[in-house]
């Protein structure tokens, strides 16, 4: 039978009706676009709708899906932003000189980086930047494996072709110029031209962080190649402590594109605040002229309140180091404790160096699992939703194998849960006094954190009571019991 059908429509014209008689294949009128066969909801934000539906529905689901920052936003930033509000016209496109002064000042300050104004372009998002990027940048991407989620989409969006650089699970998923080199290889082999490498440090999934000779490596490769490189450091300024950020612009100026912004540094996600920096010189001022006029078409200019706000955030201001000091500190806390009860239960975990990420490898329960169906880290993940009421993302997300029993755990979200009340009594409640005694709880630990133990010298001896964090690890702890002993094809 054919989907071509006839339709009758009628129209009125001066009081009179008028058929018309049309014919077409039915859903001819939103015809998709090739690009959206294969283009699928982001799995964070996915997976945050699917929780937020289980627990309408009464379950009590341990939420480590989601890497979203949890602390309350600074007072100093909800008065700038108050002071700011009637700021409604459009604003420069590639952002209003105080900020882009601002933010080139604060990554001299911080990092190093010889920068000005001039090389910073100011977007609703880091995330809109990275595809603008990959629009603007010739060739194809080297992408790690495992990488962020949204990268291998953006970059097919943009008509690029992805190649996976394979790192190394038994190195904290090292990168380095050697999987490089293999995987330009196997990429010009089968045609494509591998241009642009994106990096992601500390990581999302792994929370692992270049030592300071793997980013000298990593720039002497890319200079070598020829590649431009895109540095994610949107999760900078959350290291644990142990081991120090380093950027890559730092070995790499003329080839580096540095992107960033509020939401990890100060849990302003729903700000929707992110910068780049381009390198400096003729090359770098073509890059900045082709992303201004690419924004000019598609987002036009960043809010203006949040611009003007944000100046304050990327300023010199004691109470606000503190604030960043105190939350990487804690989030150090929350992963090294959560990672050592997965390590004592036989997961194996690589050592996180920044973020709030885990990303704990089930292989040595690969034969227990492997009985109760479960092959994949999509099983995995589901089995663990569906059997335990733990949210977790699989490998396969982030560009993972499918068979490695390896999940993206992200504590971020750890930090609530008042231990006298139950999650019944909590509904009960008025949700503004729940609210208003939640961002308590959470001011009073990040009083605490300066006293926890430091990750270098060992000092301090605060412990912090985490009742989230201690009902996750019992129910890994009940997981990993079902399992019974640890398989032998580990």
């Amino acid at each position: 039978m054919s989907t071509t059908r006839a339709h009758r429509t009628t129209t009125r014209h001066g009081g009179a009706r008028t058929h018309v008689a049309s014919s077409g294949p039915t859903g001819e009128q939103l015809r998709l676009a090739p690009a959206s066969r294969t283009l699928a909801p982001s799995p964070t934000l996915e997976i945050n709708e699917a929780i937020a539906a289980r627990r309408a529905a009464g379950r009590d689901v341990l939420h480590l899906g989601f890497g979203e920052a949890s602390f309350p936003l600074p007072p100093k930033l909800r008065e700038a932003l108050a002071a700011s509000a009637t700021r409604t016209s459009y604003e420069p496109v590639v952002g209003i000189p105080a900020l882009r002064d601002a933010i080139a000042r604060y990554l001299s300050r911080t990092r190093g980086l010889d920068v000005s104004a001039e090389q910073v372009i100011v977007a609703p998002g880091s995330k809109p930047l990275l595809y603008a990027l990959f629009l603007m940048l010739a060739g194809d991407v080297l992408a790690p494996a495992p990488a962020w989620v949204s990268y291998a989409p953006q970059a097919r969006l943009a008509g690029r072709r992805v190649l996976v650089v394979e790192t190394d699970p038994e190195d904290a998923h090292r990168l380095t110029p050697r999987a490089l080199d293999a995987a330009v290889a196997r990429g010009r082999h089968a045609g494509a031209d591998p241009r642009i490498l994106i990096i992601n440090s500390p990581s999302n999934p792994t929370g692992g962080m270049f030592a300071r000779e793997d980013v000298e490596a990593l720039a002497e490769w890319a200079r070598r190649t020829g590649v431009t490189v895109l540095s994610d450091e949107i999760y900078a300024e959350l290291a644990h402590g142990w081991r120090s950020h380093v950027s890559l612009a730092t070995f790499y100026p003329e080839g580096t594109v540095v992107t960033g912004g509020l939401s990890k540094t100060y849990s302003a996600g729903g700000w929707r605040l992110g910068y780049a920096v381009v390198p400096a010189g003729a090359a770098g001022r073509k890059l900045l002229s082709a992303l201004r006029a690419l924004s000019s078409e598609i987002w036009s200019s960043t809010s203006a309140p949040i611009q003007a706000a944000a100046v304050t955030a990327f300023s010199p201001d004691a109470d606000l180091e503190t604030y960043v000091r105190r939350s990487a500190r804690l989030h150090g806390y929350t992963t090294g404790r959560l990672r050592d009860a997965l390590v004592e239960m036989g997961v194996r975990c690589p050592r996180p160096a920044g973020a709030f990420y885990l990303y704990p490898d089930f292989a040595p329960f690969k034969a227990a699992l492997a009985a109760r169906g479960v092959t994949t880290s999509e099983e995995l993940a589901r089995y663990l939703l569906e059997r335990h009421d733990i949210a977790a993302l699989p490998g396969t997300a982030f560009g993972d194998r499918p068979a490695a029993l390896r999940l993206r755990l992200a504590t971020s979200m750890l930090y609530g849960g008042l231990p006298s009340v139950s999650p019944a009594q909590q509904d009960a409640r008025e949700g503004h006094d729940l609210a208003d005694e939640h961002e308590a709880r959470l001011w009073a630990l990040l009083e605490r954190a300066d006293g926890l133990a430091d990750p270098i010298s060992s000092t301090g001896s605060v412990e912090i009571e985490l009742p989230m964090l201690d009902r996750v690890g019992q129910r890994f702890a009940a997981f990993v019991e079902s399992l019974g002993s640890v398989g032998a094809s580990s």
